[in-house]
């Protein structure tokens, strides 16, 4: 799948409001369940890299975290990295452990997931397998009633961790915005 090449118009903060309109008309009559699997945060996020016209939109669900793990969450996420030239869907599951910064409603998470991406290449550059990890660090803060919604600065490297002779990775930083389900 490619984009157009006249793209290039399309800016990063158009597809940051498009993405949150879509989030913001998902119904939210989801409550959270007491199995594992029951997603009770929606997450979005938009994201630029270091490389110019390459972008990622990531849709991420919180679950309930095993109890071994200590981890405030587990968070599946489904996205895509694109660029003018090229698309990459991916999908990871991992932990998020968060942290209490600056008050009540400001905390620091910490992520590391597992990461498929759909090729092993992106915009002809070889990323050395379609296995790769991200782990990421948000500095995130709840507002709203009862604290349901949050908005986060987030940064995170994706790389295959060294499986593969090649490895040049992918960093990227961006915004995420949050709704909770539970009331």
């Amino acid at each position: 799948m490619r984009f157009p090449a006249n793209n290039s118009k399309t800016s990063f903060a158009t597809r940051l409001v498009a993405s949150l309109l879509i989030l913001i008309s998902l119904p939210s009559t989801s409550t959270a369940a007491p199995d594992l699997l029951a997603p009770d945060e929606l997450r979005l996020l938009s994201s630029v890299a270091k490389i110019e016209d390459t972008s990622q939109v990531t849709l991420a669900y919180r679950l309930r975290s095993p109890r071994p793990l200590r981890a405030h969450r587990m968070e599946l996420a489904i996205g895509t990295i694109f660029s003018n030239a090229d698309v990459r869907p991916f999908v990871s599951y991992g932990p998020v452990w968060r942290f209490p910064v600056m008050g009540p409603s400001t905390f620091v998470d910490v992520g590391f997931s597992p990461t498929v991406l759909a090729g092993s290449s992106f915009d002809g550059q070889d990323l050395g397998g379609n296995l790769h990890f991200t782990s990421s660090l948000s500095l995130v803060g709840r507002f709203g009633d009862a604290e349901k919604y949050s908005v986060a600065l987030r940064a995170q490297h994706t790389s295959n961790g060294g499986l593969h002779r090649t490895n040049p990775g992918l960093d990227m930083v961006g915004l995420m915005f949050a709704v909770e389900f539970r009331d």
